[in-house]
C-alpha cells in the first residue's frame, strides 16, 4: 500500500500527516457516539436574568436632558387628554386646549400634527424651515412656512410657543 502512495506522489511526511488526521476522525467519532464526554446542557435563564438586570439598572440610572423631560411630559399629558376625549373630530384641539403650549423649536413632527389645520406635510415643513434658520425666534415667524397663512396662524397661536432654540445652535 505504501508502494501505492509513493507512486502518488505522496512523501513519508505526507503519509504520516494523512495517518494522523484518519486516526484524529477516528478518535473523534468515538468520544461523539460513545458518550464519553457527555455534558448535561447548560441552563441560561440565570446569566440572562442576571443581564436583564443589570441592563434594567443601567437605563434606569440614565437621566434625560430637561428638554427631553419636558417633551415627554408634554406628549404624555397630551395623550391623556386625547384618550379623554370621546369626540374623535375634535382630538386635535381637545389634547392642546388643556393650557398646553407646543414648543415649535422642539417639536418633533406628530407633535406639530396635533395643531388645528397642520398635516404631515406642513409639519415636515415647518421642520425644514427650523433647520434651515436655526430656530424661530418667535411665533409668528412660522407664518414664513410655505402653507401657513393669517388664518391657520390664527388657529395655532394659542398652541404654540417659542421656548428655547434646536439643539443646532449649540
Amino acid at each position: 500500500m505504501k508502494e501505492i502512495f509513493r507512486k502518488l506522489g505522496f512523501t513519508n511526511l505526507d503519509l504520516m500527516l494523512i495517518l494522523f488526521l484518519l486516526l484524529t476522525f477516528a478518535v473523534g467519532l468515538v468520544i461523539k457516539y460513545s458518550g464519553w464526554n457527555n455534558k448535561k446542557d447548560f441552563d441560561y435563564s440565570v446569566s440572562d436574568r442576571n443581564f436583564e438586570q443589570s441592563l434594567t439598572s443601567s437605563f434606569s440610572k440614565l437621566q434625560l436632558s430637561s428638554e427631553k423631560q419636558e417633551r415627554l411630559k408634554l406628549l404624555n399629558s397630551i395623550n391623556d387628554s386625547l384618550s379623554k376625549e370621546s369626540d374623535v373630530s375634535d382630538n386635535k384641539t381637545a389634547g392642546l386646549s388643556t393650557g398646553i403650549k407646543i414648543d415649535i423649536n422642539l417639536a418633533y413632527p406628530a407633535d406639530l400634527e396635533l395643531l388645528p389645520g397642520i398635516g404631515k406635510m406642513t409639519a415636515e415643513r415647518i421642520l425644514e424651515y427650523r433647520e434651515q434658520n436655526n430656530g424661530f425666534t418667535s411665533i409668528e415667524e412660522i407664518m414664513n412656512v410655505k402653507g401657513i397663512g393669517q388664518k391657520k396662524f390664527d388657529r395655532i397661536k394659542n398652541f404654540i410657543t417659542v421656548g428655547s432654540k434646536t439643539d443646532n445652535e449649540n
